[in-house]
């Protein structure tokens, strides 16, 4: 099948990257998978001498949606990574300009900015224009038909991916001395995991600016604490064979996030301590794959961290299991999920879907 990709942004040195081998597949959210499945996937092409005009995200999405619509013959299905990548899609698709199936991968609808006042009146207006819209959890999956007034029918679940194949151990990495925690957006729970840190342990964590200035409120003194931004792919990796234990900690939010730490460690056979919250619960089974604990409880966040801390060999089964258990989340299996969507699309009976959740789960 032809796919052509909608991303937020020109994606083309994304791309470049994953060729030279300097960033994961999953980066490209089934892009490279579908092409060695001998299918066709694309992105609107760069236009020389405009490339910096278009560097504006808002006018790069314009962009290709307008090479969407003068190209939509030659292409089977729409695929947006996002949300935001669609919008211009779905008011072409509401105006008529263009009639080939776009299918929107949700990575934030149900965040609170997109179910109020302005945001929610334009989505529940041009998301029912949207052929089938794919959500990463079951709980969102569950929820963004009622809340924008969709088809049910038209919701589909495929998990977030992970490349199974970047994400081997390097021999040649020695162990450090520090805890590691990494994630941006809001839906991190940094404060609870500075007050469960046992004292006197290093603590490293990558994430953004907004969690940056929260953790910088939280620090008590005598904390050995490290806040890095923008770790370049290669060197994070390393920093998750370097460190003594990951930790994701999360709040109990409506939308899904944190999986991206996780299936990435439990590739690399690291058992991670995570929260158990909603958007999480697909994503490992504790004592299995991860060390679940209690959303913004600091009484067992220490206690798990300490007891991993204590004797790392008691969690000797997940690091062992972790790599078989997330093989179901790898890019392989999103493609050929992307794919069962879009074929389902194009079959007669698209206008009476039956349930569709014998495709993707």
């Amino acid at each position: 099948m032809k796919l052509l990709y909608f991303f937020v942004v020109d994606w083309s040195r994304e791309i470049s990257d994953y060729e030279r081998g300097l960033v994961p597949s999953h980066r490209l959210f089934g892009y490279a998978e579908l092409r060695k499945m001998g299918h066709q996937p694309s992105v609107a092409p760069k236009l020389g001498f405009f490339a910096k005009f278009l560097s504006k995200p808002i006018l790069w999405r314009l962009y290709q949606t307008c090479y969407a619509a003068f190209r939509q013959r030659h292409h089977d299905a729409m695929f947006a990574v996002n949300e935001a990548a669609a919008l211009p899609a779905l008011l072409f698709k509401k105006l008529g300009l263009l009639r080939t199936p776009v299918i929107v991968f949700n990575t934030g609808l149900m965040h609170p900015r997109n179910r109020s006042g302005f945001r929610k009146t334009m989505w529940r207006w041009l998301l029912p224009s949207a052929e089938a819209v794919v959500s990463q959890t079951k709980m969102e999956k569950d929820a963004v038909w009622q809340e924008f007034h969709l088809r049910e029918d038209r919701q589909f679940l495929i998990h977030m991916l992970v490349d199974m194949n970047f994400f081997q151990r390097d021999p040649e990495v020695r162990p450090g001395d520090y805890c590691l925690a990494v994630g941006t957006n809001e839906a991190k729970d940094f404060p609870t995991l500075l007050r469960a840190l046992p004292p006197g342990e290093k603590l490293v964590i990558v994430t953004d600016a907004y969690n940056a200035a929260i953790v910088e409120k939280h620090l008590r003194p005598g904390m050995s604490v490290e806040v890095l931004q923008a770790v370049p792919i290669k060197r994070l990796k390393a920093m998750y064979q370097e460190a003594k234990v990951i930790i994701n900690p999360l709040a109990e939010t409506p939308y899904g996030s944190g999986h991206t730490v996780v299936l990435e460690n439990m590739v690399l056979g690291n058992p991670v301590i995570v929260s158990g919250v909603g958007g999480m619960l697909d994503y490992f089974e504790d004592g299995v794959s991860a060390i679940g604990v209690k959303p913004h409880d600091v009484t067992d966040l220490a206690a798990k961290i300490r007891s991993f801390l204590d004797d790392p060999e008691k969690f000797a089964d997940i690091k062992r299991q972790a790599p078989d258990w997330v093989r179901t989340f790898s890019s392989d299996e999103f493609a050929a999920k992307l794919i069962q969507v879009a074929e389902h699309l194009h079959s007669p009976a698209l206008g009476r879907i039956p349930s569709p959740s014998h495709l993707t789960e």
